[in-house]
């Protein structure tokens, strides 16, 4: 618990002053929790330098937006709640590790932005880190440029998210496909980062089709439902 002595004065500066610190304290205890999850998330999703292009008149999708949930095969609860903004983006909030048998120290939040884009018809989320948070993610992960997910919802109360795959991505750089960098982060471990322009990537997801993008196993296919974990 962060402790600081200070005398009131008659304005009450001191007083606002303690605030801020407090402010300040909590506003980094939870960008510090957030990036764990988020250099997770580095770990094992291919990084766009250049994302599919929103369309010209951007808008949220109503589709998605609202609080959708998952159990994991462990039994765990996931649980992810889509806001709109304004300016036609997004901002998503991404829980995890609710009702965990395996951990004690509790769930793990992270805070993106992003925005709805298609292809062919297809749905597709671009998602970052809230740019307000990126200068601090800088100085852990070296930065985190945009992932891509390919949505869908059947209409039943269900929400499809399909994670673009690490290994796919480095198949298509492999290939020629994409123009990207692979670098080696340990034993288990890449970081792909795709260098392709919006218009290529466009291009060869039209070309290759979702499939070339996209594993078909639980890990990299998430099926929400609507609701609120509880």
């Amino acid at each position: 618990m962060l402790s600081q002595t200070v005398s009131l004065s008659t304005d009450g500066s001191a007083l606002i002053m303690t605030r801020n610190v407090c402010a300040e304290f909590r506003g980094s205890l939870y960008l510090g929790l957030s990036l764990l999850l988020l250099i997770s998330l580095a770990s094992c999703l291919p990084e766009f330098k250049h994302p599919i292009p929103p369309p010209p008149e951007l808008k949220a999708d109503q589709q998605i937006l609202g609080t959708w949930v998952r159990t994991t095969k462990k039994g765990s609860k996931e649980q992810l709640s889509i806001f709109p903004r304004s300016s036609g983006w997004t901002d998503v909030v991404y829980i995890s590790g609710i009702d965990s048998k395996e951990s004690q120290d509790g769930i793990n939040v992270a805070v993106f932005e992003g925005y709805s884009a298609s292809v062919n018809k297809q749905r597709f989320l671009c998602f970052r880190l809230r740019e307000k948070d990126v200068h601090e993610a800088e100085k852990e992960i070296g930065g985190f440029g945009y992932r891509i997910a390919n949505y869908e919802t059947p209409g039943n109360g269900t929400l499809i998210v399909k994670l673009f795959s690490m290994e796919k991505a480095k198949e298509l750089v492999k290939e020629g496909k994409l123009k990207g960098e692979i670098v080696k982060q340990g034993q288990y471990f890449d970081k792909v980062t795709i260098t392709s322009s919006s218009e290529e990537l466009v291009e060869a997801v039209s070309r290759e089709g979702l499939g070339a993008f996209v594993e078909p196993g639980e890990d990299d296919v998430l099926v929400f439902s609507r609701g609120v974990a509880r």
